[in-house]
Formats: C-alpha cells, structure tokens, sequence
C-alpha cells in the first residue's frame, strides 16, 4: 500500500465600511428638530443632513480545517484481465462561519417608525433590510473507498462508495459507477452512474431572522383587475421575512450520462495531408440526465399570494367576516376604493400584501436532461504551440413536477379556478425561463512559444424569457442571449531563482452589456453580469 496524508486550515475574513448611509433615527430626530439646527428639505447645500450620516460595516469570517488520509494499492487483487487498484480514505472536516452586522442592521440600534414598524422588519439604515447577526459550524466525517476494475482488455470500470455523517443534516450515502469501452482505437463509449447530496449550507441553516424586501406581484389584485395595471396596479414591494431553517435535509440526486470520444485521425490514411492536419484533434458527446430530490429553494412570495386567491376563491362572498387566509401572509387593510373591484370578482376584500413569512423547504423532485458536445484540437507549428477548447451544452429539458404547497396552486389553475395570466413560479417546465437558459458555449484559443503565450476565450448564453412580464394574451418578454469575450497576454521568466508569470488580460473585449431584464439592477443577474470591459495585470511566482 501507498499512502498520503494531508492537513490544512484556512481563514478568511472581510470588512466591508460603506460610508454616508442615513440612519432613520436620526433623519427623524433632524426632521422634528425645531432649532436652526434641523435637517432643511428646502435647502441644497445647507441642509444638515450630515447628522444624519453614519457609517455601516460588516465584518464576516469563514474557516476550513481539514485531514485527510488515502491508502492506494495498484495491485489489490487480479482479474484475467489485469489487477485492481483499490483506494480506500478518510476525511475529516470543520466548517465555521460569523456574519457581524452594524448595530443599526442587526437590531441592536433599533429604528422605530411613526406607523410602529421596528426591528426586525425595519432597520435603522435607510435603504437596508434588516439582518441580524449570525454564526455556524458544523463537523463531517467521511469514509470512502474507489476501485478500478478492468474488466476485460478493453472495457474498464471504476466503482467508488463514500459515506459522510453530517453534524447538521444526519448521514449519506452515494455511490459511483463508470464505465469505458474501447471499441476500436480512436473509439471510446463511455458512460456512468451517480448518487449524490448537497447539504444544506450553514446560512440558510444558522440565519435567526432576515427580511428582504422586493417587487412581487399580488395575484389577487392581479384577478380583481383582470391583469390589467390600467385598472389596479398589482406589483409592488413585498417584504419576504425568514428565521432560521433547521428542519432542512440533504437534496439528493442521481446523475446518469453517457456518450463517446472520438480521434478522427485514428480513421484515416496516416500518411494522409488530412491525417497530418487532424493529428490532436479530439471530439466528446455525452447524453446526461439529472434527477434531484428535495431540492431546496423558496415557494415565492408571489406563490403564497397565488394561495390566498385560491383559498378566496373558494370561500366566495359568503360570510367575509369568517374568511382565512393564507397564514404566511400578511396584509394591509383593505382600501374602499377597491371594494366595487372585490364585489365585481366575487371575492371576500382583503387589503395589499406587505409581508410574506417564506422559509427554505425542501421541494419536489426536478428532472435536466441535456447533451454536451467538445471539440479539444492541439497543434504546433512554425508560429508556436496551439491549444483550441470548444464546449456546447444543450438543455432539453428542465422540469419540477409540483407537489404540496405548489401542486395545491396548480391543480387550482389546471381545473380553471385561477386564470392562466397569473403566474405560477418555481415548477412545471422551467426550461427557458427566468434564467435557464437552453444553451451554453464556451471557447478558448491559447498559443505559447517560448516565454510568449497568449489566449482568447468566448462565452455564449442563451436566451430566455422573464415570467412575471408575459401578457394577458400570452405575449412573452425575451430577454436575448448575450456573448461575451475575453483576451490575455502573458510572459514567463525568471525571478530571483523562481518561476515568475507577468500577465495582461482584458475581460468583456468588446464591451458587452447585459440585456434589458425588469429586475433591481435593470438585467437578470441571476444569469448574467454587467461589469462592462474590465482589465487587470497579474504576477504569479512558483516559490
């Protein structure tokens, strides 16, 4: 047996200090000042906002102490086809984290409103939602063990079992299975089989309270105005209000592909000027498919207004009095401008939504199915060495079958109840929108000779729709798909004994912007970002 060990320990931290924020208690106490000394809402330049000025940090800290051990035998035991090689290992793993907010964020400094809003639903900063303070840690031990089998001369396997007991989220256990046939020489099929989790992480667990606010659609103001904002206006902000979500399991998943890997080259004359030409030249395809259970995730602020529309529509106009609503949220009182739009819908009246209690689940099973297509050419020539990498992925398909709170919804709209203009989020086919996208390409061209090297890559998403902007009539908003490139150049040399690397790069080459999306920053940051062209000089030293 040959053996390794190995033990690290790493720490980061950040302070982060955003200077001139402004504290509601102290604009208020500035604005009921009767002295000269009052904040001046009529003056531009003499005004004494600065005492309402403060200084907001936040200082976070992460740690990662790990040992691992790992035992390999090339030669465990024999088959006719050849010997086994075994792997057998242990890990032990601790994580921690602390998340410090200002006082005038985490409750410590607490902002009371003339309405009689406070902490945690206010905070003292103006423009900031509430956080409070938060810390974590958790410890996993786990046991693994691999082996490559061949199988016969041209069929490889590899088998692999890990175990790991969670101190937060219990125990699991996955497993592996790949397979490797060589057909022919330049033929490879390949496929394999995996079980997988991913626990939950130590903030959605260890976060006693959060509250974002954000522009969610209120879906019974939506059906009393018939989806019309000329009529009553349905979207505005609505604050998600969260605790600590200790009930949480493991996702769990299998992954399944299979697909082949081709040398072209291997097929030809080799004396061919064609072979000469495709020499290095590798092209990959893979058929993949993704089932994930539990998955964790939010219902939606949006979705639990979906719920009281169709708890209101069931109740009817009989006895309002008795109505109750979805207990997850939270509502104004009614405004008797909007009780002839109630009375014309024949629903009991309730006032706007202002708040929505939504906690991390775990949700239903989702199914991705997709394809990958690569192409790897290596060449040389006169002009250096030459390295081309070009990775397609095809989504197919992209679903979440719905089940509790959201098969409650659905079943609602697929018997005709709720109308289809009101939009139900986070199930059904998701293939194509708000984000997922159906296609990925990625590219990347790198030379070197000598101490020269140089490199350009691309990267293309698709595109996709945004939901929450599709039209009574089903007119839908495409956000457009967006490419973006990127180019570097570096030299290598020596610096005092060591390797040294001087590199120039220019990220967004062409100054690429993110498309137009109906979101806080004006585009879908969830699936791209805005930086614009961007450059950075880097030097990297092997010691």
């Amino acid at each position: 047996w040959d053996w390794e060990t190995a033990v690290l320990h790493s720490k980061a931290t950040s302070n982060d200090v955003t200077l001139n924020r402004i504290s509601n208690t102290l604009l208020q106490e500035a604005l009921y000042d009767s002295t000269p000394a009052a904040f001046n809402i009529f003056s531009i330049d003499s005004n004494n906002i600065e005492r309402a000025l403060v200084d907001v940090y936040r200082n976070d800290e992460s740690e990662l102490s790990l040992w691992d051990f790992k035992a390999i035998d090339e030669e465990f035991f024999s088959l006719p086809a050849g010997p086994v090689a075994m792997l057998v290992g242990f890990e032990y793993r601790k994580e921690s984290y602390a998340d410090d907010r200002d006082p005038r964020l985490d409750g410590t400094v607490a902002f009371v409103a003339d309405n009689g809003g406070t902490f945690p639903f206010v905070s003292d900063v103006l423009g900031s939602s509430p956080t409070t303070d938060a810390s974590g840690s958790k410890n996993t031990i786990s046991v693994f063990t691999e082996l490559q089998i061949p199988v016969t001369d041209k069929i490889q396997a590899q088998l692999a079992v890990r175990h790991e007991d969670i101190s937060d989220a219990g125990t699991a256990t996955v497993g592996k299975l790949a397979v490797g046939y060589n057909v022919a020489e330049g033929l490879l099929l390949r496929g394999s089989t995996q079980t997988a989790f991913r626990a939950p992480n130590l903030v959605q667990v260890n976060q006693l309270e959060v509250a974002r606010a954000g522009t969610r659609v209120d879906a019974v103001y939506q059906y009393i105005g018939g989806s019309d904002k000329d009529v009553r206006d349905y979207d505005w902000s609505i604050q998600r209000y969260a605790t600590g979500a200790d009930k949480l399991v493991p996702e769990e998943s299998t992954n399944s592909s299979v697909g082949l890997v081709i040398d072209p080259v291997m097929f030809m004359d080799g004396s061919s000027p064609m072979a000469e030409i495709l020499d290095g030249l590798t092209l990959t395809y893979d058929f993949w498919r993704i089932e994930k259970d539990k998955t964790i995730g939010l219902f939606g602020r949006s979705n639990h207004t979906v719920q009281d529309l169709v708890l209101l529509l069931e109740h009817g106009t009989d006895d309002c009095a008795s109505f109750v609503g979805n207990p997850a949220t939270v509502r104004d009182e009614v405004d008797p401008d909007d009780l002839e739009l109630f009375a014309a819908a024949g629903i009991c009246p309730v006032g706007e939504t202002t708040r929505v209690l939504d906690e991390y689940i775990n949700m239903a099973k989702r199914t991705i199915e997709g394809q990958d297509l690569g192409v790897l050419y290596d060449f040389d020539n006169d002009l250096g060495s030459f390295r081309f990498r070009y990775n397609a992925s095809y989504t197919d398909k992209f679903d979440q079958i719905p089940t509790g709170q959201f098969g409650v919804i659905n079943d609602a709209q697929q018997s005709g109840l709720v109308p289809l203009y009101v939009n139900l989020g986070g199930f059904g086919d998701l293939l194509g929108i708000d984000g997922n996208y159906d296609e990925k390409h990625s590219m990347r061209l790198s030379w070197r000779k000598g101490p020269w090297g140089a490199s350009l890559s691309g990267l293309k998403k698709g595109s996709f729709i945004q939901s929450s902007l599709t039209l009574a009539d089903g007119t839908e908003y495409v956000i457009p798909s967006m490419t973006t490139m990127d180019a570097s150049i570096d030299y290598r040399f020596d610096l005092g004994g060591s390797d040294a690397r001087l590199r120039f790069a220019v990220k967004n080459l062409e100054d690429e912007r993110a498309p137009i999306a109906d979101r806080f920053y004006g585009f879908f940051a969830d699936a791209h970002q805005d930086y614009g062209r961007n450059y950075y000089v880097s030097l990297k030293v092997n010691m």
